[in-house]
């Protein structure tokens, strides 16, 4: 993209924020994939929607480094662009990877089948039964029935020996109905985005029958035609120039906001990936979140990976939030200078914004968008 054109497309997005009018206006805007595992802090759909359509080439690859539950390769892959999403999250990575390459309804069942009859086959040890007394507000036991405890125990086991392989889908649907305040959820009444203290009764619920109403339900809806499917990666935004084989047209993305955290609010789906009570104290300081706390210099290595993956002329568009303590949007202008070119800005007031039961939105009052392109 030229630059004069990249100038232009930031002002038509300034002057319409086109995700704030119409239908996109509407937090149910978008396809039903995209509440799969939904958590705080997540890329609104119908912003990710534009900001591809707007500022990434028609078949051109678009990479997320930070990629979360996938929103914005999810809706890359949508618009027909060639998504890679990345996050170092194993809950996120697994989610990320379901929405890139989502099967049939007849082979998500095949999928479930195999499932249950190596439930069959599991034993458990005391050691891994103990774990279910872990919990970061309850422990994980009082959610379940004792029967669905184990069947929660069994299916997590099997997913921490095997890994996601190809059945990225039905982990991720597994991990949406841990818990959650309707029929569908696994847990006795709790929140579907972070697992409040349970309560209600210890009814027994079906780990299967519940996995197979969903993966039916989530896959109801089509594709359209356009859509491609993805590449997804688990690990460090780091080693993405060691993984991604083609630079990339565009790079959409949204770092942590100040203040957020993504292991805690989602400790329970956390604790099915194998976190312990140690992780949220030792591993979590690994994650950007965290170390953006002590110190934005880290920013200066996350625009350095993105520029080695970047395609020339490339677009590098960053959301971030404002209103909260100290500069983060200041510092990510300054340090993404450093590498690429700041090309310009567009800003939306969010203080009105409705938080759905959550303190999710913290003291945001603005949503910024930083566009930057490789020389």
């Amino acid at each position: 993209m030229k630059r004069s054109d990249l100038e232009a497309a930031i002002d038509d997005f300034q002057a319409e924020l086109p995700y704030t009018s119409g239908p996109y206006a509407s937090r149910a805007w978008g396809h039903k994939l995209h509440s799969l595992c939904s958590y705080q802090g997540k890329f609104k759909p119908a912003m990710a929607h534009w900001l591809v359509k707007s500022f990434s080439p028609e078949g051109g690859r678009v990479l997320d480094p930070l990629g979360g539950v996938g929103t914005v390769p999810f809706e890359a892959a949508l618009l027909g662009r060639r998504a890679i999403t990345n996050d170092k999250s194993p809950l996120a990575a697994t989610v990320g990877a379901a929405k890139m390459t989502p099967p049939t309804i007849d082979r998500a069942l095949e999928q479930i089948s195999r499932l249950e009859k190596q439930m069959l086959t599991v034993d458990l040890s005391a050691e891994e039964i103990a774990e279910a007394e872990f919990g970061l507000n309850a422990s994980v036991s009082a959610y379940y029935h004792p029967e669905t405890l184990l069947e929660v125990l069994k299916a997590r086991k099997i997913f921490l020996t095997e890994g996601v392989q190809d059945d990225a889908f039905m982990w991720a649907s597994l991990l949406h109905v841990l818990h959650g305040n309707r029929p569908y959820a696994l847990s006795r009444t709790s929140h579907p985005i972070t697992p409040f203290n349970p309560t209600g009764e210890y009814l027994y619920k079906s780990l299967i029958e519940r996995l197979q109403n969903r993966v039916t339900s989530a896959l109801a809806v089509p594709l359209p035609p356009e859509f491609l499917e993805g590449e997804a990666h688990h690990g460090d935004f780091r080693e993405l120039p060691d993984k991604i084989a083609d630079p990339v047209d565009a790079i959409i993305t949204s770092p942590p906001f100040i203040g957020m955290r993504f292991d805690r609010p989602n400790w329970l789906r956390m604790w099915f990936c194998g976190w312990s009570a140690s992780d949220f104290h030792t591993k979590s300081l690994e994650f950007l979140e965290r170390q953006q706390t002590k110190s934005t210099a880290v920013y200066s290595e996350f625009f350095s990976t993105c520029t080695q993956v970047l395609a020339p002329g490339g677009v590098m568009a960053v959301h971030i939030g404002s209103g909260g303590r100290g500069d983060l949007v200041g510092d990510l202008r300054t340090l993404g200078k450093a590498h690429l070119d700041f090309v310009g800005e567009s800003v939306e007031n969010v203080e009105k914004v409705a938080n759905h039961g959550l303190k999710d939105k913290g003291l945001t009052k603005h949503h910024h968008m930083l566009f930057f392109q490789r020389a």
